[in-house]
C-alpha cells in the first residue's frame, strides 16, 4: 500500500473519502474546504493511501496549530482529517497515515501532535491511543427539552 501527497487527478476520490468520514456536509462545504486546503497545501498537506489496483482507500489531512488542549508549545501538528474505507481497514494502512503525518510534523519543527474525535466517530479513541495519543480533554454538552407541565 502505497502512502503519498495528494496529486492534482485525485481530487475525485479526494471527495468521496471525505463524504465519507463527513457524510453531513454538502458538496459546496467540502469543496470550499478542498479549495482552502489546496491553497495552503505546504501548510496544509494531505496524504492518501492508493490502493494496489487504483483509487484510494485513505487520507489524513494535517496542519500546524499555534495551540492545542494538553499541548505546551505553539508549534503543534494537528491531525484534521482521518478516513481508511471499511474494507481496508485493520491492515495497518490509518497507522502509516498517522506515521507520515507525523514525520511531516517533525519537519516542521513539530515537538507534539494533536487530534480531536466527537461521538460520532466511536472507534476513533481506540485507534487514537494504539498509536500512543493520550487522552487530555472530554467536552460533555447537555440538552434538555423543556415542555409546560
Amino acid at each position: 500500500m502505497k502512502i503519498r501527497l495528494l496529486q492534482p487527478d485525485d481530487a475525485v476520490e479526494w471527495l468521496r473519502l471525505r463524504h465519507a468520514l463527513w457524510p453531513e456536509q454538502t458538496l459546496a462545504q467540502n469543496e470550499r474546504e478542498m479549495a482552502e486546503i489546496l491553497a495552503n497545501f505546504a501548510q496544509m498537506p494531505v496524504f492518501v493511501a492508493e490502493r494496489p489496483d487504483g483509487g484510494l482507500c485513505g487520507l489524513m489531512e494535517v496542519a500546524i496549530h499555534d495551540k492545542a488542549p494538553g499541548c505546551t508549545t505553539n508549534k503543534i501538528g494537528y491531525l484534521e482529517a482521518w478516513y481508511v474505507d471499511p474494507e481496508w481497514r485493520k491492515q495497518g494502512i490509518g497507522r502509516r497515515l498517522v506515521a507520515t503525518a507525523e514525520a511531516w510534523a517533525l519537519e516542521q519543527g513539530c515537538t507534539e501532535m494533536a487530534s480531536d474525535t466527537n461521538a460520532d466517530y466511536p472507534l476513533s479513541p481506540t485507534a487514537h491511543a494504539r498509536l500512543g495519543y493520550q487522552e487530555v480533554a472530554r467536552d460533555i454538552f447537555f440538552r434538555k427539552v423543556l415542555t409546560p407541565e
